[in-house]
């Protein structure tokens, strides 16, 4: 582990820096060469076998770097102009990638970003949002079967692949069946009081469970094994003082063994990654020596060393571990960056 951190950050006030922030041994924050300062960077992808190459996804447009994140150049995807939200690399093809997009939509490469093909599918908006069209947060593989995949979107539920993501198809049912139970409705940005289970943040699988699914939303961490047609409740708030979800990661190394973040909404005065050794059916504390001022919206997780975490809050706190969350360091992002969104460890 080179003990390298990557923050994406986006632009959400005048004059603020939405670009990608990098914090090396010397202790000072960074600005990548090649990333606009108003691309708004939405995920940090590192290759999981080639430690040299990372992807980004940006509101505008996908970046690569192939040297350990010293420079960067845009991706040559579309002559569309799609955000990008989200960026996924094979656990089953090194050479297999899948991006998600805003407005809802999938892009898919055979040969590690040179070439791309949009996606077939139809994506309709399921509720009209002050912020436009909804976004594909995160895709996830099934462990053992190349074949099927899952996406989220914000604020649109669960999408399933079943063809390697050459088509993908909505899945509402499972979530439905939530946002029917009076515990589990809520709303913030329509009057529809299902839109809290649909507002998904990230996805997770692990291959101490293959068949599973890991939703992650506002309203919590449920789980799925019949490919979202059902769900059940982790019920995080057992644990936990607040429940809403943005982000979770299992380990490389120990498939039992994940992590979540967790806050009162999306802007909000606290946060707290909480960890997971059985699956998610028990939960605590696992960055207790720290505190988060500001709503957690993402962590990164070492692609091959489990003691390596990166955690970010909205208003640029960032918290790192290199020996499995026994200690904690803490580096402020600079003033004029704009709201950190994701962060990742190399």
């Amino acid at each position: 582990m080179r003990n390298l951190k990557l923050v994406g950050t986006a632009v959400t006030r005048p004059e603020a820096v939405g670009s990608l922030y990098m914090l090396g041994g010397d202790g000072e924050w960074k600005l990548a060469d090649g990333i606009p300062k108003d691309a708004s960077v939405q995920a940090i992808t590192p290759h999981p076998t080639r430690p040299d190459l990372v992807f980004l996804a940006t509101r505008k447009g996908l970046y690569r770097s192939d040297d350990g994140g010293a420079t960067w150049a845009r991706i040559d995807v579309t002559d569309e102009t799609p955000q990008f939200w989200s960026i996924v690399v094979s656990p089953h093809d090194p050479d297999l990638l899948i991006a998600g997009t805003a407005p809802v939509g999938f892009y898919r490469s055979t040969d590690c970003g040179q070439t791309w093909t949009k996606c077939r599918g139809e994506f309709p908006e399921r509720y009209k949002i002050s912020f436009g069209g909804s976004r594909t947060m995160r895709v996830a593989f099934h462990p053992t079967d190349p074949k099927l995949l899952y996406a989220v979107a914000e604020i649109n539920g669960l999408y399933v692949s079943e063809d390697g993501g050459q088509s993908w198809r909505a899945e509402p049912a499972g979530l439905s069946a939530l946002a029917a139970m009076p515990h589990l409705k809520n709303t913030e940005l329509t009057d529809d009081d299902t839109e809290g289970m649909f507002d998904a943040h990230a996805v997770s699988t692990t291959t101490a469970r293959p068949d599973s699914i890991f939703y992650i939303c506002r309203m919590g961490i449920f789980e799925s094994q019949d490919r979202g047609k059902s769900f059940r409740d982790l019920d995080v708030k057992r644990f936990a003082p607040f429940n809403y979800s943005r982000e979770c990661r299992f380990v490389y190394g120990e498939p039992r063994k994940m992590y979540a973040c967790f806050s009162i909404s999306s802007r909000s005065e606290a946060g707290a990654l909480y960890g997971s050794d059985d699956l998610g059916e028990t939960w605590h504390r696992a960055d207790a020596a720290v505190t988060p001022r500001s709503t957690m919206m993402g962590f990164g997780a070492h692609v091959s060393d489990p003691d390596g975490l990166v955690t970010v809050t909205r208003h640029g706190q960032v918290f790192y571990t290199t020996d499995g969350c026994a200690s904690w360091s803490e580096r402020q992002l600079p003033a004029d960056a704009g709201d950190a969104f994701c962060g990742a460890i190399l």
